[in-house]
């Protein structure tokens, strides 16, 4: 019944974009009684943030399949930015419900915080705190799916984003500069399937 409501969020939050929906319309989407939805959320904010938290967390096992078998915490880190700058690009439904997020899946934390963790650990990142290189990261994604989703970046953005996260974390530039040219993997796990506008 939560996928069914979650689902059902997906194709609302799509269809009305800058209009804020209300409880009605994803009852009336979700085919379920008002006592249905609210077993489950509260409230159009709480329903927003786990719509998000489940677009990420899906992502994240997608990343994570292809970050199989890379121990080097700057390998992984640059790949699973690239890979989540690249969904943001080719997916502005996609990009515009994660940039709404005000926390996100706890999946998408631990990983990060692991790698940054690692790598500092291992001397491959030069920052201080991984709280604010966390920080860095986040911020610096959010901001940039923000401007994706308005249909304002210009050519080669999400490759200078990239860029400047990795220079902000202390990789060097040569490295740096190797990771951009690889090419990024076509993801071998499927994503869920959801409605888009």
């Amino acid at each position: 019944m939560q996928q069914r409501i979650l689902t059902a969020a997906l194709g609302v939050f799509a269809a009305k974009g800058g209009v804020a929906p209300v409880i009605d319309d994803f009852i009336k989407a979700a085919g379920v009684a008002r006592g249905t939805f609210y077993n489950y959320y509260d409230s159009v904010e709480e329903l927003l943030a786990a719509t998000t938290a489940w677009l990420e967390e899906d992502l994240m096992e997608s990343i994570q399949h292809e970050l199989e078998g890379l121990g080097d915490p700057a390998d992984r880190l640059t790949l699973g930015v690239r890979l989540w700058l690249g969904k943001a690009e080719s997916d502005r439904v996609w990009c515009a419900f994660v940039a709404r997020a005000v926390t996100h899946g706890k999946q998408v934390e631990e990983t990060l915080r692991l790698d940054l963790s690692n790598g500092l650990r291992d001397g491959v990142f030069a920052f201080e705190s991984v709280q604010a290189a966390r920080d860095l990261v986040v911020g610096t994604l959010h901001e940039a799916m923000r401007r994706m989703a308005a249909g304002s970046a210009p050519p080669g953005f999400t490759r200078e984003v990239a860029s400047l996260v990795f220079r902000g974390l202390g990789i060097p530039a040569r490295r740096i500069e190797a990771a951009l040219r690889r090419p990024l993997p076509a993801f071998r796990r499927k994503l869920r399937r959801y409605p888009r506008s």
